[in-house]
């Protein structure tokens, strides 16, 4: 079977989630087992690369615009049809406006499906001009991913779809046992400098990240804070840092390596995320947490930050935007090691039953087949190098899945 999936970016220096999704998608299905191709645009396209990943190619365009922080290409349409015409199923990851315009180059008969990855929340103008016609082409795909229960119960533009349309899969995490020795170093190189037991705030510091109430938050706690990733607004967090006379237990790291985030989770007492917006569906790193048994610490937005994380079984889920109720449950694990403990294992034992790889590529799988066996198609024998290159339980909750 050979899977063709879209999304506007793909990076070498910093995976977001939607590509690390896609990445742990391919990881957790059995060698030769789906190819999956993963077509996107760059600046400096064209190319293709071969990962690490037998299952995976990535195929990039030309990108030739950005507007209202959507990126578009004049170079994507022959490329694309190519690739879709050897394919068995198109895979779209939204929202992105410009798929509506590389469906055109699917042949018909080829299912396609999409995951929904977040309602637009940042934009009004967009969302108002947008959403309509993104809920019209939803309509006719063969099925529509929500990435938790949560979500799909939430979501305007997911309600108002047909219920036999929506399906849930939620999103899992490939943990590779290839980086010990490195994660060994990084971590003893970073606890000389930085020490045990701080707060992990990881990713990069967007507006609904929640980086602001964060730094708040530690008027109201005593532990250290230290922020990992991309900060798009160092400035303002750390005047902000200075303003409540708390620079002094704010660490800014900037980009870190796969490697240094694991040895940063596994030095950690708790991971943060106070995300504001629904923009944050899920939270992958949440999922990390678990992964490297830490509590993980979010909001309650309706999305999936809630559904990974349990309140008083894998973490603390607090209000929005309440540094207050945000800095006690840091406090709280800051000062009870044994119950931040209790909270990493329970977060530890969630992973591993509802976000591995592996989990996460058997929800796709049975996706994908039975959109095929609806359009009664017999799936190719794949190849990630295709001759187109040339040219209340949870599973209760799975509702449909």
């Amino acid at each position: 079977m050979r899977v063709l999936h879209t999304f506007k970016v793909y990076s070498l220096e910093r995976e977001g989630g939607v590509q690390r999704a896609i990445t742990a998608l391919a990881a957790g299905m059995p060698e030769g087992d789906v190819g999956h191709i993963f077509f996107t645009l760059a600046n400096d396209g064209p190319w293709t690369l071969q990962p690490e990943d037998p299952n995976l190619s990535v195929h990039a365009v030309r990108r030739t615009a950005t507007c209202w922080a959507t990126d578009f290409s004049l170079h994507a349409r022959r490329p694309f049809r190519a690739l879709a015409s050897d394919a068995d199923i198109v895979h779209y990851h939204l929202p992105w406006p410009f798929v509506h315009l590389l469906d055109r180059q699917v042949p018909p008969g080829v299912p396609r499906v999409a995951t929904y990855h977040a309602d637009i929340c940042r934009n009004p103008l967009l969302k108002r001009v947008y959403e309509p016609m993104m809920e019209r082409f939803l309509r006719r795909l063969d099925a529509v991913i929500a990435t938790s229960p949560v979500y799909a119960r939430t979501s305007p533009v997911l309600q108002r779809l047909p219920e036999a349309l929506v399906q849930v899969a939620p999103l899992g995490v490939e943990v590779r046992d290839d980086r010990g020795v490195d994660v060994e170093q990084a971590r003893a190189e970073l606890s000389a400098r930085l020490g045990e037991g701080f707060m992990l705030f990881l990713g990069a510091t967007r507006r609904y990240k929640g980086g602001p109430v964060a730094i708040e938050a530690l008027r109201h706690t005593t532990a250290t804070l230290v922020m990992a990733g991309e900060c798009v607004d160092r400035d303002a967090l750390e005047a902000r840092a200075r303003e409540y006379g708390v620079a002094d237990r704010v660490v800014f790291l900037d980009r870190v390596t796969e490697v240094e985030k694991w040895a940063l989770l596994d030095l950690c007492r708790a991971m943060v995320m106070p995300s504001t917006l629904r923009s944050e569906a899920f939270g992958l790193a949440l999922v990390e947490a678990g992964v490297a048994r830490r509590p993980a610490i979010t909001c309650e937005i309706g999305t999936g930050t809630s559904y990974v994380v349990r309140d008083g079984v894998t973490g603390r889920v607090v209000p929005p935007n309440d540094a207050r109720a945000l800095g006690a449950a840091m406090e709280q694990l800051h000062t009870d090691p044994a119950l931040a403990a209790a909270l990493g294992r329970g977060g530890h034992e969630r992973y591993r039953q509802h976000f591995t790889a592996a989990g996460y590529a058997g929800r796709m799988r049975r996706i994908y087949d039975q959109v095929i066996g609806q359009r009664g198609r017999a799936p190719a024998s794949y190849s990630v190098n295709s001759p187109s290159d040339d040219d209340e339980t949870d599973q209760r909750e799975e509702v449909h899945s």
